[in-house]
């Protein structure tokens, strides 16, 4: 393969996958009839061209379902995110105290199970089989009811929020619309970003919040394109933020910046259903699975 074809094809990542895999190769040919010899990339006109191109064809992706079918694979993807983040994270913070300070105690393994486990429906939320997927969601369920609360003066986490986001994750895994296969890279960043920040003695919110940060600023700007990751991206930052924010208005400490966050974020998921609605499918059209 010679230099002008990887770029072409480095180019052509700008499409969506089944696109490529379907007209890659006469992308490419009528590109090397089109550039003069001796060229190692296309002409600057063909590479704006192809990137355009390429975004209106993501850009067109939302049709093939409803607004109800993209708004559920968004939610589904952002409670995903979610429960991947909070296992990763609670099982840093396990390990880093575990290898400090071991103590073998007898609700260990349910310790470790209540904290790891929400990692694996994250994981199978796009097989068809829901059975499958209600297993996987049932194990960590029933290890959180086995033990949850305190361990070593850090909060392992809410069993009712854990058991209501994995209820969610099941309801919707039964609908036809789930995030493709392109979703997985981002939810495996959710479930890894916590390890080497715990492993380098780093996982503090400061630290934890650039990525998460750099990743809605993301989500905000490919609304233009697909309105559907920044959604994710909000029931993500809400799961975590709401419980925060109305433990502080229970406890009457007033409007917080936890709570402008909250509005920011409602804000913006607001925005970003405006945008889906016009990008989906005509509600009159049935989806397509």
């Amino acid at each position: 393969m010679s230099t002008f074809e990887r770029h072409c094809q480095l180019l052509l990542r700008a499409y969506p996958a089944t696109y490529r895999q379907a007209r890659g190769e006469e992308i490419i040919g009528t590109l090397l009839e089109a550039t003069p010899p001796g060229r190692s990339w296309p002409l600057p006109r063909d590479v704006r061209c192809l990137i355009a191109g390429g975004f209106r064809a993501r850009a067109a992706q939302p049709r093939q379902f409803t607004t109800a079918g993209n708004l559920r694979a968004a939610v589904l993807a952002g409670i995903a995110a979610y429960l991947a983040f909070s296992a990763a994270v609670s099982a840093s913070v396990y390990l880093s105290v575990w290898a400090v300070n071991w103590q073998p105690e007898a609700l260990s393994g349910w310790q470790f199970a209540a904290i790891t486990l929400p990692l694996v429906p994250s994981a199978v939320i796009w097989l068809s089989r829901r059975r499958l997927i209600v297993l996987a969601a049932a194990l960590p369920a029933v290890a959180a009811t086995c033990y949850a609360g305190p361990w070593q003066g850090i909060v392992i986490g809410s069993t009712v929020g854990r058991l209501a986001f994995l209820a969610a994750l099941v309801a919707l895994a039964g609908y036809a619309e789930r995030p493709g296969w392109r979703w997985s890279w981002p939810l495996g960043l959710f479930a890894i970003a916590p390890l080497p920040l715990a492993v380098a003695g780093r996982l503090s919110g400061l630290y934890l919040l650039v990525p998460l940060l750099a990743l809605s600023i993301a989500s905000i700007a490919w609304i233009v394109i697909d309105a559907r990751p920044a959604i994710a991206m909000a029931v993500f930052l809400l799961a975590i933020q709401l419980p925060v924010t109305i433990g502080l208005l229970a406890a009457g400490a007033g409007f917080q910046l936890s709570t402008l966050f909250a509005l920011i974020v409602i804000a913006m998921t607001a925005v970003a259903v405006w945008r889906l609605r016009r990008q989906s499918a005509d509600p009159g059209r049935p989806a397509q699975a």
